[in-house]
């Protein structure tokens, strides 16, 4: 029978493990897309690579075996995305990339690990992760990211996370075609509850931000202007939330800033325009009415007197015998 993905799934807490003995290591059950890579936790921990999970007890780290551009691009997008949100939110988000989350026992040595695409802060940690997060004396990420494009973290992941406490996990399988593809395009979203992972369509971490939109971000080129209205939605309401906004952020403050006091500037400009035009008509009719002439509504001819020099246009009030010949002396605007 199939496994219902949307039960929620409860995970007992992982429990110390003892010393290891110098038997051979076990054989493990095969990752869906790794090959396995036989190490020590020594090697492991040398390693420069990437590996999807490794545990001491089978000494075997299991490596991806189509690592493909199609797999690095949503974590790339994410990190655009969350970015932008950041911007409206007026506070950082930090994000570390591929990471390291372990298990070690009371001396150090590594247990079990797993490697996460990416991992999300939504406040900076007082510790860096230097590339690896150790469960119990780093804060965990409050949302952990994976890609699943030809592996499944159903298969080891996901119960691995739920059991160290890992707030929210995001799994993003991409719409890019792999002849290795193993799930349906679409991002899903755990969230722990109660000691257990259950499906939400809506981020708790990043409020009203939907999986499906989500998804769509992640698999654009560049963001669209639904994807930017998203941003902006989710970034207004966690800047509600910590009192911050665009003009907290350095760069978008800065922008915002420039352009307000290019509206400022524009607008002093066209204030003072109007201004003179103000006075010129005012004093144009003060003229007429004094040599007893009924004067029309001089804002309405307002483009055929500026355009003449402000003598000329004396001139004519002084010359004409009533407002319909001091019309006729002026040019017809085009």
């Amino acid at each position: 029978m199939a496994e219902d993905v949307n039960e929620p799934i409860a995970y007992p807490t992982r429990q110390a493990r003892p010393a290891r003995s110098r038997r051979a290591p076990k054989t493990p059950i095969a990752l869906s897309g790794c090959r396995p890579l036989r190490m020590t936790e020594a090697e492991v921990a040398d390693y420069d690579g990437r590996y999807e999970y490794w545990d001491a007890e089978s000494e075997i780290a299991w490596q991806v075996r189509d690592v493909s551009r199609q797999h690095e691009e949503p974590r790339t997008r994410l990190v655009e995305v969350v970015k932008d949100i950041a911007k409206v939110r007026g506070k950082p988000i930090a994000m570390f990339g591929s990471t390291d989350l372990q298990e070690r026992d009371a001396r150090g040595a590594r247990l079990v690990a797993a490697e996460a695409d990416e991992i999300i802060y939504l406040d900076r940690p007082d510790e860096f992760p230097d590339n690896v997060v150790v469960v119990g004396r780093l804060r965990l990420p409050d949302v952990v990211f994976e890609v699943d494009l030809t592996t499944d973290v159903r298969e080891r992941k996901l119960a691995l996370y739920a059991s160290w406490g890992v707030p929210e996990l995001w799994v993003e399988v991409p719409e890019a075609p792999m002849p290795s593809k193993r799930k349906a395009p679409g991002l899903t979203i755990h969230v722990l509850r109660e000691g257990r992972f259950e499906m939400s369509a809506e981020s708790a971490a990043f409020p009203t931000w939907m999986a499906r939109e989500i998804h769509a971000a992640l698999n654009e080129p560049v963001s669209s202007e639904t994807t930017v209205s998203t941003l902006r939605r989710v970034g207004e309401i966690m800047a509600r939330q910590s009192g911050t906004g665009p003009d907290d952020d350095p760069f978008l403050g800065a922008v915002r800033r420039s352009s307000r006091l290019a509206g400022w500037r524009e607008g002093t400009a066209e204030g003072k325009a109007e201004g003179l035009l103000v006075e010129r008509l005012s004093i144009l009719e003060d003229l007429l009415v004094s040599r007893d002439i009924r004067v029309g509504r001089l804002r309405d001819i307002a483009d055929r007197i500026v355009g003449l020099p402000r003598r000329e246009v004396v001139r004519h009030a002084l010359a004409c015998v009533d407002y319909d010949d001091f019309l006729r002396r002026l040019p017809r605007a085009d």
